[in-house]
């Protein structure tokens, strides 16, 4: 125990995912800060996946076995609880108990756990940020988990005054990130993701926030390709927000 925040024997992991952890390693670090800072004990399992993008490519029996030889390491960290910051990790091991028998641990969000934790402890905001922005529901949060209003009231708790685009929640615009488009047809998913910006710039809206990593580097890339930049679209991840307003800093 280096520090308090990480237990190796804590019966609750935090799960990143291999995608953040691959791309996104600074988010991934943001959401164990925010974890800490909120007293939240954790354990951390590193180079793990899943099987999200074997659930996605229609590999079922190779997704049964990967979750079989998941859940031997998790039943080996005693682990009861996983927090995952990837809502293609949190639909995937919620799948679980539909593909191996006996699956009884419990996957959450982290904006959840974090949106839980901040509601009676109000007092850890040491920032607001009274500023317009819109919160962006990737197709995967939105339709597959039904997570639209807890990422919302979160920021608004943050002091943000949310606007919306004219599809949202539930009927959100994809953006061509989910679905592993962006691996299986790239030009497509660029093609999608560019009408979106489009639609965007049409709002002139200038700060956009997700909480989907895959959402948010296929963005990310498909600004930075029409030659958009950061002064025109701010593009956010929730945890920098988060970590701006716990007062950690962002990783």
């Amino acid at each position: 125990m280096a520090f308090f925040g990480l237990f190796e024997n804590s019966e609750t992991l935090y799960f990143p995912g291999c995608f953040s952890s691959a791309f996104l390693s600074d988010k991934a670090e943001n959401y164990k800060n925010i974890l800490r800072k909120l007293k939240i004990d954790f354990s951390l399992q590193k180079n793990m996946c899943c099987g999200g993008f074997l659930e996605e490519a229609g590999y079922e029996k190779q997704l049964r076995k990967l979750a079989r030889e998941n859940r031997e390491i998790f039943e080996g960290k005693k682990t009861k609880k996983i927090i995952t910051s990837c809502p293609l990790c949190l639909e995937t091991l919620n799948s679980y108990k539909n593909l191996i028998p006996n699956w009884n641990i419990e996957a959450e969000f982290a904006i959840k756990i974090i949106y839980d934790k901040l509601l009676n402890n109000s007092e850890l905001i040491k920032s607001y940020v009274y500023e317009p922005a819109v919160y962006y529901d990737s197709c995967c949060l939105a339709r597959a988990i039904g997570l639209t209003d807890i990422p919302r009231d979160l920021l608004r708790m943050l002091g943000y005054q949310l606007e919306e685009l004219p599809k949202n929640k539930e009927e959100t615009l994809c953006c061509g990130s989910c679905g592993g488009m962006p691996d299986t047809n790239s030009a497509l998913a660029d093609k999608i993701c560019q009408k979106f910006i489009k639609t965007i710039q049409k709002k002139k809206i200038k700060r956009i926030i997700t909480a989907d990593p895959r959402a948010y580097v296929h963005l990310k890339k498909n600004l930075k390709a029409m030659g958009i930049f950061e002064e025109d679209i701010q593009l956010i991840e929730i945890s920098d927000l988060i970590c701006d307003a716990l007062g950690i800093g962002r990783t």
